[in-house]
């Protein structure tokens, strides 16, 4: 057999050992490409002798077909099959790519109509900013100059050795320089002044403006921002254009958070990839790769879920909101909106905001120290929060310095000097607090006054008439007075309030509500309805008093047990404090001691129809009033508010001014919303007012406050103090120069406090003008009122050349004729005496009489039974 007879059947030309191919089929082949390979297959087997039967024929047929396909497609030369695979493959991520692409360009749309709605509309709901009162200066104030100094540093103004910023000042021996700050004032905006005060004989006494060397007629002083109206959303904020922030306080920022903002795009892959591999480093988060424009979309937009799908949508915010916007704008955005500490349930947002809270001054009068250390707050205000924790915020705030120091920003020596100082924050709650008792009546004055657009008030200014000096003050004396009033009455529960209004306007300057003076809870002030006590006399003596024919201050007052028999059948008889009776007593002693009996017997003459008119007219309410005779001695129940009122319209000269909180109120777009100027209103005699108040002066002189005169001696305080049944209630009025302050001090279940009015509420009003500056009282003296002398039983001493001089003391009285009336007083005090000798040489006329009628039986008895041996 030759070696061809050995060859196999059908593998012809083909090595023996050869595996079938192993090339995988293509998807799309054509059926006739199958068939094909199939025929061929068959006929290179038809020749083929082998042992195998039939059926493991079959199946081996089978198996050769399955393989033999692919084999028989290679050698016929079918080599595109792959790139057709390939390219397959290929469209298929092409469409895929078209598919993402359309729907993130359909979502990228979404999510910039939301960025442009927000960032182009309203981007906040801004809260109102409350403002304290203007203070307009004019030539010939009586402003001292330490005075002045006070009120500057009362409105956030610093002395320092030279001026370089607005919002500083410097004092001279007779002068103070000052850089006035810009500010947008009701009437209009002003820019910063740089002025000189000039000061002579305690008085004001010229303005000058140093940059063009005018003088002022009227130079006002920008206010103080008080406090904010709580926002919808509790963030507080004070809203500043990019302008405002100094270039310093950026470059320390971008030093610190994101030194390439002005190279990337809104995201910094380089930034990115150094934190994963920080982090994974350190087997935890210890550096982040947001940008400032990604830590601004997560606070407008975002939430704080940590999350994949929130950092990608944050990433791509921040593409977008890149594209959309200038550096400055989301600089702008992001300076205003970054979180930087808590105040109560206000989040304290933007820097603006928080350089009043922790530093008391605007942002663009931050140190480089100060700006450090709000920066440094950035990476976790709550955790570098000077006020918690003050040694982390100071070890913060030194590492942004040295990072400025690593820039170049600075050099060591500067870095040496700052990073030595302290903090400097000022306590919490010094600078902005929320004044919930004067903020009460803000809130009603506006409801009252502007309705329904009370509802929506963001971004509005209001101005109000509080003054932060007496607010200061007022708070001082309480926080300080009553814990010794409480260890002095054995008492831990013992109130106050108190109320400081302006003297003639009627402007609240101050008030506090209760002894936690921050407590946003029940406000006695304006709610403690309590019996006033001896607070309710002055009405008495002034109702008589404007009746200047029948009663003067020398008037003779009974002072003898007294019954009165009331309307339901019950007497009353009233007692002095003292429980002491001395017969009779002038009018103005029985006012200046408080006396009870002469106040009851003089306003039973006067009548009580006319006391309650008179009261309804200095502003009690009416509905407070019960025309009893226990109402002379103080049984009418007010708040101190309404006692404010009353004292108020006394101390002005007898002009009534509403009680008021507000000034004016600016909406954002600068549009006037609400303003009022004050208005007084003549509600009683000038005349009678000042014979009132100058007895009250005797108060303090001579009476019952005269601890005030002791210590306060150039004053010339008036004052009244008061003290309801079971001394139940302490009560203070004092009269300065320019202000009336009422204080109430007593307990809530209305329980004894064991305080009279001398040894409780006048206690924290000498401690409220110890923290003040007050004015002394000089009355303006109106016309119809004349001095003249008396003697001690309250006679006029007069000559037929009109007043004397030696006599027992000088009184104020109405009159436009006083030598008449010298010369009637004169007249019935000699017909006075005439009647007193006549009466008492009746008297002496009567004992002799007597005696002789004595001597005569005394004889008759002797004649009758003689004399003894």
């Amino acid at each position: 057999m030759s070696g061809d007879d050995r060859e196999p059947i059908g593998r012809k030309g083909k090595p023996a050992g050869r595996k079938p191919s192993r090339s995988r089929p293509v998807r799309g082949r054509r059926d006739d490409d199958y068939e094909e390979v199939d025929d061929d297959y068959e006929d290179d087997h038809e020749t083929e002798d082998d042992d195998y039967d039939d059926e493991k024929e079959t199946r081996r047929e089978s198996r050769m077909t399955r393989k033999a396909a692919p084999r028989k497609a290679a050698k016929s030369g079918k080599s595109g099959k792959p790139r057709s695979r390939k390219r397959w493959w290929f469209w298929l991520l092409f469409k895929l790519f078209i598919i993402f692409a359309i729907l993130m360009g359909i979502y990228g749309f979404y999510l910039n109509t939301e960025i442009r709605g927000r960032i182009d509309g309203k981007v906040w709901q801004l809260p109102a900013a409350v403002y304290g009162r203007q203070v307009n200066l004019e030539p010939d104030m009586p402003y001292s100059k330490k005075e002045m100094v006070n009120l500057l540093e009362g409105t956030q103004y610093r002395q320092v050795t030279r001026i370089t910023r607005p919002g500083e000042f410097t004092v001279a021996a007779n002068s103070i320089d000052l850089l006035r700050r810009p500010f947008d004032f009701p009437d209009g905006k002003e820019g910063q002044i740089n002025a000189r005060l000039m000061f002579e004989d305690n008085h004001l006494a010229e303005i000058k403006n140093l940059d063009n060397n005018h003088d002022f007629g009227l130079f006002r002083l920008d206010p103080r921002l008080i406090t904010m109206l709580q926002s919808p959303n509790g963030e507080q904020r004070l809203f500043v254009p990019r302008a405002g922030f100094p270039d310093l306080l950026v470059d320390t920022l971008l030093a610190t958070e994101d030194r390439h903002f002005y190279e990337h795009d809104g995201i910094n892959f380089w930034a990115i990839g150094r934190a994963v591999v920080a982090n994974l480093t350190a087997g935890h988060a210890v550096q982040g790769g947001s940008t400032l424009t990604q830590q601004l979309v997560k606070n407008l937009f975002l939430t704080n879920e940590r999350s994949l799908s929130r950092k990608a949508r944050e990433a791509y915010m921040a593409i977008l909101v890149d594209a959309n916007y200038s550096k400055d704008r989301i600089l702008e955005l992001y300076l205003n909106e970054v979180y930087l500490g808590q105040s109560g349930s206000d989040q304290i947002r933007g820097f603006p905001l928080a350089s009043l809270y922790y530093f008391g001054r605007p942002v663009d009068e931050l140190s480089l120290d100060q700006q450090a250390l709000l920066v440094g707050m950035v990476k976790g205000a709550s955790l570098y929060n000077p006020w918690r924790n003050p040694k982390l915020a100071l070890e913060r705030r030194n590492l942004v310095l040295r990072l400025l120091v690593n820039q170049k920003v600075i050099d060591q020596e500067l870095y040496d000097m700052l990073s030595a100082r302290p903090l400097g924050v000022q306590p919490k709650g010094g600078v902005i607090s929320p004044q919930p008792a004067f903020m009460q009546m803000v809130r009603n004055e506006l409801q009252a006054k502007l309705g329904d657009k009370v509802q929506d008030m963001s971004g509005v200014k209001i101005f109000t008439t509080l003054d932060p000096i007496s607010q200061d003050s007022a708070e001082k004396a309480v926080e300080e007075g009553i814990p010794l009033l409480r260890k002095k009455s054995g008492l831990n529960d013992i109130e106050t309030a108190m109320v400081i209004v302006d003297r003639y306007t009627g402007e609240v300057r101050a008030m506090v509500g209760g002894a936690e003076t921050q407590f946003a809870g029940f406000n006695r002030a304006m709610q403690a309805r309590r019996q006033v006590g001896s607070l309710a006399k002055p009405a008495t003596y002034l109702t008589a008093l404007s009746q200047p024919d029948k009663y003067r201050l020398n008037t003779v007052l009974a002072d003898q047990p007294l019954t009165l028999k009331l309307a339901n059948g019950q007497t009353w008889s009233p007692k002095n404090d003292d429980h002491q009776f001395r017969g009779q007593v002038l009018l103005v002693d029985a006012l200046a001691r408080s006396m009870n009996v002469p106040t009851v017997n003089l306003g039973m003459a006067v009548g009580l129809d006319n006391i309650t008119k008179q009261l309804i007219n200095l502003g009690v309410p009416k509905e407070s009033l019960n025309q009893l005779p226990s109402m002379l001695l103080g049984a009418i129940a007010l708040t101190p508010m309404e006692v404010a009122q009353e004292y108020q319209t006394i101390a002005s000269g007898g002009n009534k001014a509403p009680l008021s909180a507000v000034r004016s109120v600016i909406a954002e777009d600068g549009t006037v919303l609400y303003q009022s100027f004050p208005q007084a209103v003549r509600v009683i005699p000038a005349q009678a007012s000042y014979l009132t108040m100058y007895a009250m002066q005797q108060v303090v002189s001579e009476g019952t406050s005269r601890a005030l005169a002791n210590k306060f001696p150039n004053l010339h305080l008036a004052a009244k103090t008061g003290t309801s049944n079971e001394l139940r209630d302490s009560w203070f009025a004092g009269i300065d120069g320019n202000q009336v302050a009422i204080t109430w001090v007593g307990r809530d279940n209305n329980g004894p406090s064991k305080l009279w009015g001398s040894t409780g509420a006048l206690v924290l009003y000498s401690r409220y003008l110890d923290n003040e500056t007050p004015q002394p009282l000089t009355l303006q003296v109106p016309e119809g009122i004349t001095t003249m002398n008396i003697d001690g039983s309250g006679n006029f001493i007069c000559n037929s050349g009109g007043l004397t001089g030696g006599a027992a003391r000088s009184i104020p009285v109405w009159t436009d004729a006083p030598d008449k009336l010298c010369q009637a007083s004169q007249a019935a005090v000699q017909q006075q005496q005439q009647q007193q000798q006549q009466q008492q040489q009746q008297q002496q006329q009567q004992q002799s009489s007597q005696q002789e009628d004595g001597k005569g039986v005394a004889g008759w008895i002797k004649d009758m039974f003689g004399s003894s041996p």
